[in-house]
């Protein structure tokens, strides 16, 4: 939880989406058939994803050298569709690999994606191809090992 600490003294604005509870969590997880790791759970049960009113919120995609914005962290039950990590998992299922979850996304068109199989676990960023690297067999690119390291590198 040290990461909302490192905020708070940063004066980032963050607008974050409704309360949620544990309840709504546990939906998440039977949904996709997944177990979120602790500190993305904190972060929802505390925010509930967010939009940045920062001019740049960059992350660095080092295997291709090239950044990309986050748009918008997602939450649950926001409100707005468009704001849902239920929504856009459900809607881009067949092409997440197992225990993935679509968790932000880019002005740049991509998404940000939670892997929670145990074995490649972290956010990566999933490219809709706007990237001059990305491809049918490359469009996939990790950023983080964990969400908390995740969003350390976007308010750092």
């Amino acid at each position: 939880m040290g990461i909302f600490k490192k905020l708070k003294k940063k004066n980032h604005e963050l607008k974050s989406f409704k309360k949620i509870s544990k309840v709504d969590i546990i939906h998440i997880e039977k949904l996709f058939n997944i177990s979120l790791p602790s500190d993305y759970v904190t972060f929802l049960l505390k925010y509930n994803g967010v939009v940045s009113n920062d001019a740049f919120n960059e992350i660095y995609l080092k295997d291709i050298n090239k950044n990309v914005n986050v748009d918008v962290i997602y939450g649950i039950d926001t409100g707005n569709d468009a704001s849902n990590i239920e929504y856009w998992t459900n809607a881009y299922i067949d092409d997440l690999f197992e225990s993935t979850v679509i968790i932000g996304d880019s002005i740049q068109h991509g998404f940000f994606v939670l892997v929670c199989d145990g074995s490649n676990d972290g956010v990566y960023y999933y490219d809709s191809y706007s990237l001059s690297s990305s491809d049918d067999e490359n469009n996939v690119y990790f950023i983080a090992n964990t969400f908390d390291e995740f969003f350390t590198l976007l308010y750092n």
